[in-house]
């Protein structure tokens, strides 16, 4: 079996467990082959608008669709804590730390939404607009 392709921004190390989480046999429809890195590039370019402007989650066109559900920058955090939830302890440190830094981030470039309650995660509970795309 040919090696996993690289995170960007990852150890090998971490990579393989990574792919190695997502190969699984779990019940969960969020991870799959593939799914962390997207996410992570995901995470990655919903935060890479220069300025200082705020940045609005918005909800994927087609979120039943598990590629296209990660439009919505929300659900790609949601993979990402999935992710973080099965790695051993090293290869889950090491990607925390790359989440915990794009988290600063979007706490920065996002605003709190008062209206949200408190049974989702936080990164859910940020103001939000529309459909992505529209």
């Amino acid at each position: 079996m040919p090696p996993p392709p690289p995170v960007p921004g990852l150890s090998p190390r971490t990579g393989l467990a990574i792919h190695r989480a997502e190969h699984e046999r779990h019940d969960h429809h969020h991870l799959f082959p593939g799914t962390t890195a997207h996410a992570l590039h995901r995470y990655r370019t919903f935060l890479a608008p220069p300025g200082r402007s705020p940045l609005h989650p918005r909800a994927a066109a087609c979120p039943a669709c598990p590629g296209c559900a990660l439009d919505d920058v929300r659900t790609a955090r949601d993979v990402l804590a999935e992710t973080l939830s099965r790695l051993p302890p090293r290869a889950r440190a090491e990607l925390a730390r790359t989440v915990a830094r794009l988290d600063r981030h979007y706490r920065a470039r996002t605003l709190p939404d008062p209206r949200a309650g408190d049974d989702a995660p936080w990164w859910h509970r940020r103001l939000g607009e529309g459909a992505e795309g529209s």
